[in-house]
């Protein structure tokens, strides 16, 4: 046989062949592909972008203080005087960085919980098995949000927080709630409440302002009692009942303490009271508890004047307490209170510069300092702080696992390891 027909016939024997080989090549080559380890999550750089430049915008609390998505340089800008005690930990360290080793010596005590931000995920390497009410979960609730909301990407890191009233063990790099003066190695993290205290029916955050404002907006500052108030629990605590002995018998004080376990079950006992009726009294009194009391953050969303004897224990946000001056924000007494009689009796003659200082109150803390989008760049600009003076992180252990286990997972079941079911 002749023809066009026939002289093709050797070009398709030899290109069926090669068109075998190439199919017999592309399978061993995705075989190969395959059996390679995969490694995740995949290098990622950070800040390694020319920043953006910035055009200036003050603070406008109506417009920003829900704002999660402000950049670094933006939340530099919008809370210029919030982030001291991360400078000041940083100093501390930056001639002696954290190490994976100074973090294995850290005691699992009642509160202890280690965890790591790698590659824009929170994991939970370790737990102690005693936790302190829902304190653990609030804050890794807090650290999630500043996270998963970054406009920028954070750094890997790994760490150890305390839940506990005071940050107990030896002197390693921890996160606490807070410290005293002589405790420069605890890394200051914001207070569980600022996500919520829901054990004495406090709330979440966000609702406390709100309340706050509430009864501010119902009540000038004319029509507010003209007493000092304080509420609390005795916990046998020295000054506690020296505030309650010296305001004894003054007209001007509405101080009580009460028991939880006689109280809890009265919901109409005029003993205990919410957040926002303490806004409804021009003064407020402050008492440390263990350690800090949380009840100060609280008090701070109300336009009143603190009252408040001279502070052991330090917050993220202390050192913005303006005790004198015409930033004045809340009024300092003795430790014990000795000096609260003659103090009452002035603020109470002089009603306008009292007004001063609440009102200052507010707009230092409710209406900037405390707001939500202050807790997440403060979250934010502790995560970068601590990465500068710190180790970088391994994703899998020694025997390529996955250190710990992802923060979703980890708050439903709150255990790392269990059963299927």
């Amino acid at each position: 046989m002749s023809g066009p027909s026939s002289r093709r016939r050797p070009g398709l024997l030899y290109t069926a062949p090669a068109f075998g080989l190439s199919l017999l090549f592309l399978w061993f080559w995705i075989g190969r592909h395959h059996e390679q380890p995969v490694v995740y999550p995949p290098p990622r750089p950070i800040n390694n972008a020319p920043e953006k430049e910035m055009i200036r915008e003050d603070w406008d609390f109506v417009r920003d203080a829900r704002n999660f998505l402000m950049t670094d340089a933006r939340c530099d800008e919008a809370f210029p005087e919030l982030f001291k005690e991360i400078d000041r930990a940083v100093e501390v360290r930056k001639n002696d960085h954290v190490t994976l080793k100074e973090l294995d010596e850290i005691v699992k005590v009642k509160g202890y919980m280690r965890a790591m931000i790698y590659d824009q995920q929170l994991y939970v390497l370790d737990a102690a098995a005693l936790a302190i009410n829902l304190r653990e979960q609030a804050t890794l609730h807090a650290i999630h949000r500043a996270i998963v909301t970054s406009p920028e990407p954070l750094p890997n890191i790994e760490f150890v927080f305390m839940s506990d009233d005071i940050a107990a063990g030896t002197p390693e790099a921890k996160w606490s709630y807070s410290r005293q003066l002589n405790e420069t190695y605890n890394w200051l993290m914001p207070d569980f409440g600022y996500w919520s205290w829901p054990e004495p029916k406090i709330g979440s955050y966000l609702e406390v302002q709100m309340k706050a404002t509430a009864m501010d907006t119902k009540l000038a500052w004319r029509k507010k009692t003209n007493k000092l108030i304080w509420r609390g629990a005795s916990m046998e605590l020295l000054v506690r009942e020296q505030l309650v002995n010296v305001s004894r018998g003054h007209e001007w004080g509405d101080v009580k303490i009460f028991s939880w376990e006689e109280e809890g079950p009265k919901p109409e006992s005029k003993e205990i009271l919410t957040m926002d009726e303490h806004c409804a009294y021009k003064y407020v009194a402050h008492t440390e508890g263990i350690s800090y009391s949380a009840r100060l953050q609280n008090l701070q969303n109300c336009n009143s004047v603190i009252v408040s004897h001279q502070l052991k224990w330090l917050q993220h946000h202390h050192h913005l307490m303006v005790s004198s001056g015409p930033d004045q924000n809340f009024v300092e007494v003795a430790a014990d209170f000795s000096n609260l009689p003659e103090t009452m009796e002035r603020l109470l003659k002089n009603d306008a510069d009292s007004e001063r200082i609440a009102g200052n109150n507010v707009r230092t803390f409710r209406e900037h300092y405390l707001t939500p989008a202050a807790e997440t760049c403060y979250w934010r600009k502790l995560f970068r702080g601590y990465a500068s003076v710190s180790f970088e992180p391994e994703f899998f252990d020694a025997k390529g696992k996955w250190r710990g286990l992802p923060m979703e997972s980890y708050v439903l079941e709150r255990k790392l390891t269990w059963n299927p079911h």
